[in-house]
């Protein structure tokens, strides 16, 4: 296997080992002004915003980059809205975070001129046309379904990671598996 900086694990158990490695962009979107992404995540996030747009949906980034301290607050405001058990199971706690990397990217549907964000998006037909194809861009869906016990999160399908390498993601996507399983195969 080619050597590929972007098949870095951050997880539970995996703190983020350099967050000024990779190189962010100020992305825009339709959301927020303010968001950021690693240079070549952002590049192939717009194309597959474009693809999905070409399925008669409209996509953006909720969240790229974030800064061990909007992390924290991140997961303080999670606490505080829904426990400490709930933010265990869908949010890092910083320097554990794959939003560190800047190769992580949330998105969220934009219909009807209303934004629906996370679970709101529970069901709609664009969860499974970022599915079906997110791989084409070199992403993959971070958190799937099913592999709770591995990940340490719960299901997100709104979560996307961006590996760089289109044949890996097709890999994982047509094998059903997560980043740890390919990666211990490897």
């Amino acid at each position: 296997m080619k050597d590929n900086k972007y098949l870095i694990l951050v997880n539970k158990n995996n703190p983020m080992k350099n967050e000024e490695e990779y190189v962010k962009v100020l992305c825009k979107s339709i959301y927020a002004d303010d968001r950021t992404l690693e240079k070549k995540t952002y590049e192939q996030f717009l194309k597959l915003q474009d693809f999905v747009k070409t399925q008669g949906y409209t996509i953006a980034i909720e969240s790229g980059y974030r800064s061990s301290n909007y992390q924290k607050k991140v997961w303080d405001e999670c606490v505080l809205l829904h426990g400490l058990e709930h933010t265990k199971k869908f949010v890092a706690v910083p320097g554990y975070s794959e939003h560190q990397t800047g190769l992580a990217v949330d998105f969220l549907l934009y219909e009807n001129n209303k934004f629906y964000e996370d679970q709101k998006m529970k069901g709609h037909k664009v969860l499974e046309v970022v599915r079906e194809n997110a791989y084409k861009f070199g992403f993959i869906i971070r958190y799937p379904e099913g592999k709770e016990s591995i990940t340490g999160y719960g299901y997100e399908p709104w979560h996307l990671r961006y590996i760089d390498d289109v044949e890996i993601a097709k890999y994982i996507k047509e094998n059903d598996l997560c980043l740890e399983e390919y990666l211990d195969t490897i």
